[in-house]
């Protein structure tokens, strides 16, 4: 499992409904304003920000996207 050090604090559920968020932000069908609870709005920006640099560094590796 990769590094999160970003979602560090939140729980299981909360880093899915992170990860899930941010799949159809960047897919287009949703916007960071649709993210209810508001508290994880932050987050979710952070996780688009961490898998955009993974995509300019090309560190991705297929098991990166499981919890």
């Amino acid at each position: 499992m990769k590094e999160e050090k970003h979602l560090e604090g939140l729980t299981l559920v909360q880093k899915r409904l992170v990860k899930a968020y941010a799949t159809s932000i960047m897919g287009e069908v949703r916007m960071v304003a649709d993210v209810k609870p508001t508290e994880l709005q932050n987050y979710v920006e952070l996780e688009i920000a961490e898998r955009e640099i993974v995509a300019l560094t090309g560190d991705y590796k297929p098991s990166d996207s499981l919890i």
